[in-house]
């Protein structure tokens, strides 16, 4: 590494960071580098952009973002490992692993308990068999098909059949509860996850402080939120999703639904308001990450959604984690003490 200065992410890197990944043909924009990284809820980030000395190029970044975690009932500070990437001219010299290694090693001594992410399919061997990851595959893609065409498209011989809807359940207001539809977040969500994450031992924290983070001061998104309030006015649940245009088709995703599982009609009410808010848009299909064991699972198998099959999943990704505190290893390392959505996602 003595031909490499290796630097950290900050305002003045930023823009050293956007070249690489421009450079590479993956196109970035500096308001969402400095949001993920300068920006998240615990102000924390380790980074290493490795850069020529010489030619003054940057050569490779690895990069993980601080996130709160809740594990068993305490908080502790994790990271999501989120951007990996060799310039083409310094391609197979193990500069991803070595920059790895080092942020792990920082990561490790800032007391961060767990990185964990997605990796693709070209690099997730490297995170099993180089940097010690436990890989909880299958990552739970759920899908709800709403149109045809867009699966005869993908199926050879099939494109010729003609178009028709896969859902017609439309959705009804309930007179117990009313849904607001309001692009911010009620300090009463953190009670709400106290009680819904009790469920499961292993989540990223989705407080007020990370939800507004995630939904609200995301640049370059458009999400939708809808809250849902009981006939005395609490605050019982909501839901986030949004459609885009994406895979070569347009989709909608469902990116968290947190409510009182003590009132399971408010799960449905949320669910099929958004699925039917979604269908108006004219998507072809709803798509979601959920474990079958998380408390939200049955939601989506009462509107129907499906385990994905693989050869309509749009990209190939895995789930994986690494601890870096032995004693939590047991809890981090069990697949079934997990909690994720697609707010984990860092592409929708």
């Amino acid at each position: 590494m003595e031909r490499f200065e290796v630097k950290d992410i900050n305002k003045e890197t930023v823009t050293v960071y956007k070249s690489c990944f421009d450079s590479n043909n993956n196109h970035k924009k500096a308001e969402n580098i400095d949001w993920q990284f300068l920006q998240n809820t615990v102000k924390k980030a380790f980074v290493d952009i490795a850069i020529d000395k010489e030619s003054q190029k940057t050569a490779a970044i690895y990069a993980v973002s601080g996130v709160k975690f809740k594990i068993n009932d305490e908080d502790f500070l994790g990271t999501q490992s989120l951007d990996t990437i060799t310039d083409i001219d310094y391609r197979g010299q193990g500069l991803f692993i070595k920059l790895a290694k080092d942020v792990y090693e920082k990561a490790a001594k800032s007391n961060t308990a767990l990185v964990y992410g997605f990796p693709n399919g070209s690099s997730i061997g490297g995170f099993k068999k180089k940097l010690e990851w436990q890989v909880l595959d299958p990552l739970p893609f759920l899908i709800k098909p709403l149109e045809t065409k867009y699966f005869f498209s993908k199926i050879k011989g099939l494109s010729f059949l003609p178009n028709f809807s896969l859902s017609f359940s439309k959705f009804k207001n309930d007179k117990n509860y009313s849904l607001v539809n309001n692009f911010s977040f009620p300090t009463e969500v953190n009670e709400l996850w106290d009680k819904f994450s009790k469920n499961f031992k292993v989540g990223v924290k989705r407080d007020k402080e990370y939800l507004d983070w995630r939904y609200i001061d995301k640049p370059n998104e458009n999400y939708s939120i809808i809250h849902c309030y009981d006939l005395n006015g609490a605050f019982v649940g909501y839901i986030v999703y949004t459609v885009k245009e994406k895979h070569n088709g347009k989709i909608g995703y469902i990116m968290e639904l947190i409510y009182d599982l003590d009132k399971p009609k408010v799960g449905s009410l949320l669910m099929n308001y958004a699925i039917d808010s979604i269908k108006k848009s004219k998507a072809d299909c709803i798509l979601s990450w959920c474990f079958d064991h998380s408390p939200n699972y049955r939601d989506y198998k009462k509107a129907f959604f499906l385990t994905m099959p693989e050869k309509f999943r749009p990209i190939e990704l895995h789930f994986g984690v690494r601890s870096f505190n032995e004693t939590l290893n047991e809890v981090i390392y069990n697949r079934e003490n997990w909690y994720i959505s697609y707010s984990d996602s860092d592409t929708v």
